[in-house]
């Protein structure tokens, strides 16, 4: 949860640093605000004690999380470092091996 909040931090800095491109900037931040909403929902799962990759609703949010995540990597291809897109990568695998590691149990 921490890389995906810093990979939103960084994106939104460096799409205030873009060219605007007015229809693709608000996607953007669009997509960014679905990031932040997700990560406070997983974050208020996290202070009930309920973040458990055995919950399915911690499950789902993961999930839509990383989409959205992948979605604005995507858009704002041409404005990332490979920094930030290894970030993207470092959030995928971590949630790919929870779910792994959740199903070995």
């Amino acid at each position: 949860m921490l890389h995906a909040d810093q990979f939103c931090g960084r994106l939104e800095s460096v799409i205030k640093d873009a060219p605007p491109e007015a229809q693709e900037e608000e996607e953007l931040r669009l997509k960014v605000g679905q990031c932040r909403n997700l990560l406070a929902r997983l974050q208020t799962a996290f202070d009930r004690d309920e973040l458990n990759i055995g919950n399915v609703s911690v499950r789902g949010e993961f999930r839509q999380l990383v989409m959205a995540i992948l979605w604005v990597s995507f858009r704002s291809r041409r404005t990332m470092d490979f920094k930030l897109f290894r970030m993207v990568v470092q959030i995928e695998s971590g949630f790919t091996y929870l779910l792994i590691a959740a199903l070995d149990r």
